[in-house]
C-alpha cells in the first residue's frame, strides 16, 4: 500500500544517499584530515604547485571512488530488495527473487534472512501438520457421529425431536465444511447442475424442520441448470433455508429467472430481518448482530419461547461466512438485503462462464459447436423437467 507522503517514503528509505552519506561519516570526515595532512605535507617539503595540485586531484579522486561504487552496489540490491518486498503478496519468499551479493554486510544480511526464513518454515510446516492432523480427526469424528445421527432420525417416530435432529446434523456438516473450506478448491466438482434437484434436496432434507416450524415453503421458475458444484450449493441454500427458520419466518420463497449473463437464485423469507447497521457485516467471521443475541424489542416481542424448533436460541455467526467463504471459491456471488428491516432476500447469482466449450471440446466435422464457441454463448440444454410450482405448508 502507497504511503500518502512519497516524500516521507524517500526519506525513511535506508537506501537512499541520505542514510549512506551519514553511515560513512566518520569515513569523510577521516579523508579530509588526511587530506589536508597529505596538503601540508607536501607544502613543507617545498614541493611544485603542479606536484601538489595533480596530488590532491588523485588523492580526492581515489577517496570518492570508493565511497560512490560502495553506495552503487548497496543500492541496487537494497532497493531490488525493497521493491519486491513491496510487490510480493508473500514477502517471506523474497530472497527467492535475489541473488547472494558480494559485498560484506550484504551477504551478511542475506544469510541472516535465509536462515530466518529456513527457522520459520520449519515452525510454519509443524503447524501445518498439527492443522492438518486436527482436520483429520475433525472430518473423521464428524462422519463418525452422522452414523448415529442417521440412525436416531429412521428410529425416531416424533417430528418435533426428528426437528431438533436434523438441526444438529447441520451444525455437524456445518462444523465440516468450515474444515474444509481452506482447502475447498481440492473438493469440488463443477458442472451442469439442475436448480430444481438442488432446491428439491434440501427441502427433503429439512422437511422435519419446516413442518414442526409451520413454515410454509413455495417454490417457483427453477427450470435452470448452472454450472456448480452440487453438494457445496446444497449446503449453502441448507444455511440459509435454516437461518430463516431460526430468524421466526413462516413463509419461505424459492425462485429463480435467467438472463442473458447470469443465473439469479432468490431466497425470500418473513423472518425478522436484519437491522441496518447489521447488514453490512453479516457475512463476517462470527458476526451475530442484534437478532443473534436476541437483545433487540423486536427480537423478543415476536419470538415465542414456546415454540419449536428455534426458542431462545442465538446464533453462531458462521453459517454466512462459510455460505460466503464457499460462493467465492465456486466463483458465485451472494447478496442479502432486507428491506424496511423486514424478512430477508437472499440472491445467489452464477455467472454464465464459457465452462461448455471446456467440458465439451471442438470436434471435427461440427460447426454448429464452432459457430457457439465462436460466439461464447452457451448452447441451449434440455434442462432436467422441474416438478411444477409447488408449496409445502404446515397442512
Amino acid at each position: 500500500m502507497s504511503s500518502p507522503n512519497p516524500t516521507a517514503d524517500r526519506r525513511d528509505n535506508p537506501a537512499n544517499l541520505r542514510h549512506f552519506l551519514r553511515e560513512k561519516l566518520y569515513y569523510f570526515i577521516l579523508f579530509f584530515v588526511l587530506l589536508a595532512c597529505l596538503l601540508l605535507f607536501l607544502l613543507a617539503l617545498h614541493a611544485r604547485a603542479e606536484i601538489i595540485i595533480i596530488t590532491v586531484i588523485f588523492f580526492a579522486l581515489f577517496g570518492i571512488t570508493v565511497p560512490v561504487s560502495e553506495y552503487l552496489r548497496r543500492r541496487t540490491f537494497y532497493q531490488k530488495l525493497l521493491q519486491n518486498i513491496a510487490s510480493l503478496d508473500r514477502a517471506y519468499l523474497v530472497l527467492e527473487t535475489l541473488a547472494r551479493p558480494n559485498f560484506y554486510d550484504g551477504a551478511v544480511l542475506y544469510e541472516a534472512l535465509y536462515a530466518i526464513n529456513k527457522s520459520m518454515a520449519e515452525v510454519v510446516q509443524s503447524y501445518e501438520i498439527e492443522a492438518d492432523e486436527f482436520r483429520d480427526y475433525i472430518e473423521m469424528w464428524i462422519h463418525e457421529v452422522k452414523t448415529p445421527l442417521a440412525t436416531l432420525s429412521l428410529m425416531n417416530k416424533d417430528r418435533k425431536i426428528a426437528a431438533q435432529l436434523s438441526r444438529l446434523d447441520s451444525y455437524v456438516e456445518q462444523v465440516l465444511y468450515f474444515a474444509r473450506a481452506e482447502n475447498a478448491e481440492h473438493d469440488y466438482l463443477i458442472k451442469s447442475t439442475s436448480l430444481a434437484e438442488i432446491i428439491k434436496n434440501v427441502a427433503t432434507r429439512n422437511r422435519d424442520l419446516l413442518l414442526a416450524s409451520n413454515v410454509d415453503f413455495a417454490v417457483s421458475n427453477l427450470d435452470h441448470e448452472v454450472f456448480t458444484d452440487s453438494k457445496w450449493l446444497e449446503f449453502i441454500i441448507n444455511q440459509i433455508l435454516q437461518n430463516s427458520v431460526k430468524y421466526q419466518s413462516k413463509t419461505i420463497t424459492i425462485s429463480a429467472k435467467d438472463t442473458a449473463e447470469r443465473t439469479v437464485l432468490t431466497i425470500t423469507d418473513d423472518g425478522l430481518g436484519i437491522s441496518a447497521k447489521d447488514l453490512p457485516r453479516v457475512f463476517e467471521k462470527s458476526f451475530t448482530g442484534e437478532n443473534g443475541h436476541g437483545t433487540t424489542s423486536a427480537a423478543n416481542s415476536r419470538i415465542s419461547r414456546n415454540s419449536l424448533p428455534s426458542s431462545g436460541q442465538k446464533s453462531t455467526g458462521m453459517g454466512l461466512y462459510i455460505a460466503k467463504t464457499l460462493c467465492d471459491k465456486l466463483g458465485h456471488q451472494i447478496e442479502i438485503s432486507s428491506p424496511n428491516q423486514k424478512g430477508t432476500i437472499v440472491e445467489i447469482t452464477f455467472p454464465r462462464h464459457d465452462y461448455y466449450t471446456i467440458m465439451r471440446p471442438e470436434t471435427p466435422g461440427n460447426p454448429e459447436k464452432s459457430a457457439r464457441s465462436e460466439n461464447h454463448t452457451p448452447p441451449s440444454k434440455n434442462h432436467t423437467p422441474a416438478p411444477p410450482n409447488h408449496t409445502l405448508s404446515k397442512k
